[in-house]
């Protein structure tokens, strides 16, 4: 999973002994910002994503080796375009920052409770069942996505029969279904394919 990288501000310079190139977003709520330094010595460049920590100074998240950078890139010179010639080593930084920052999703101690139940009402009350890798690749590629749905009276809906832009699920339940949710088996669609 990763998080939603929302463009901030950029500034390049270039001078005959370096260039740089500065992009700050907003990952998952924090304020990170890419730096990358084209030196004319590999060894004193760098590419590095740091964001802002909690006591307001900065927190290294990911870096780059020059190595993996350097020799793609031109002498430094007043005449580079830092921002085109460094902007992709910042995407593929900012990337990596984005899966790393990206939030844990947690399930609320109400939908635990309704998994309890989920589970209780197919297997008893002391219900256990052992869920296999094999088991999720099935489900992933047989009928929709799961969705979550949790309701006003503290019921919950668990369903993999909904498409994405059925009026159940963009209402988050409070209206029916569009009566058009023919979720097939992704297999069988790939099938008819040719895949």
């Amino acid at each position: 999973m990763t998080a939603v990288i929302t463009h901030q501000d950029e500034t390049a310079v270039a001078t005959g002994y370096h260039y740089r190139y500065d992009r700050v977003v907003e990952i998952a709520g924090r304020i990170v910002r890419a730096r990358i330094d084209r030196q004319l010595y590999r060894s004193h460049s760098f590419a590095l994503v740091a964001m802002i920590n909690d006591e307001k100074s900065w927190t290294r998240v990911v870096d780059d080796l020059a190595c993996q950078w350097w020799d793609a890139t031109p002498t430094p010179s007043t005449h580079v375009d830092a921002a085109a010639v460094l902007g992709p080593v910042a995407d593929e930084l900012l990337r990596r920052a984005a899966t790393v920052l990206a939030p844990t999703p947690t399930l609320s101690a109400h939908v635990l409770d309704a998994v309890s139940a989920l589970l209780a009402t197919a297997y008893r009350y002391d219900g256990e069942q052992r869920i296999t890798p094999d088991d999720m690749s099935w489900a992933s590629t047989h009928g929709g996505r799961l969705h979550i749905i949790e309701h006003a009276d503290g019921s919950v809906t668990f369903t993999k029969a909904h498409r994405e832009e059925c009026a159940f699920i963009t209402s988050s339940g409070t209206q029916d279904c569009d009566d058009e949710c023919d979720v097939c088996y992704f297999a069988d669609a790939q099938r008819r394919l040719g895949q």
